[in-house]
């Protein structure tokens, strides 16, 4: 990593020791990571999606008339918490509260993708890569297997 991504890295990853969320909710569970802010600092929040490159930002009026209006950056995808989320934390996020609590969603999350996540599997059918839909085959195959 270049010296002034290592800079925004430990940024990040300070900001998210300080701000950030990791929940898990409903059945069948879904995994979130994220950051939410007073609408004046979007700012932070739009960093937050170019440096990661995944997730949304979801902006919310102000729940009461005090308060000020809100702003959101979340990653919900599963293979984005994979391939992006759970490698940047493990190697950025500090030695905090924080850190213990992201282990163990971490720890959650992955037992979850190994024993019960349904995932998309391909066609049965050797070199198709197509979804699978009933009988191991995909669409097309499913039709030729069933002779129609």
């Amino acid at each position: 990593m270049p010296p002034a991504t290592d800079a925004l890295a430990a940024l990040v990853g300070g900001f998210v020791a300080a701000e950030g969320c990791f929940t898990k909710t409903g059945h069948p569970p879904r995994f979130t990571f994220a950051v939410g802010l007073g609408a004046t600092d979007a700012g932070m929040c739009e960093l937050f999606l170019a440096f990661f490159g995944v997730g949304h930002i979801h902006h919310s009026p102000r729940r009461k008339a005090h308060y000020d209006d809100e702003v959101t950056f979340a990653i919900g995808s599963m293979r984005d918490h994979l391939d992006v989320t759970i490698p940047f934390m493990d190697a950025h996020l500090p030695e905090s509260y924080k850190r213990t609590q992201y282990l163990a969603w971490r720890a959650e999350l992955l037992e979850y993708w190994e024993h019960r996540a349904k995932r998309r599997r391909a066609c049965t059918v050797d070199g198709c890569e197509r979804p699978r839909r009933a009988h191991g085959y995909c669409r097309q195959h499913l039709w030729t297997h069933l002779g129609r």
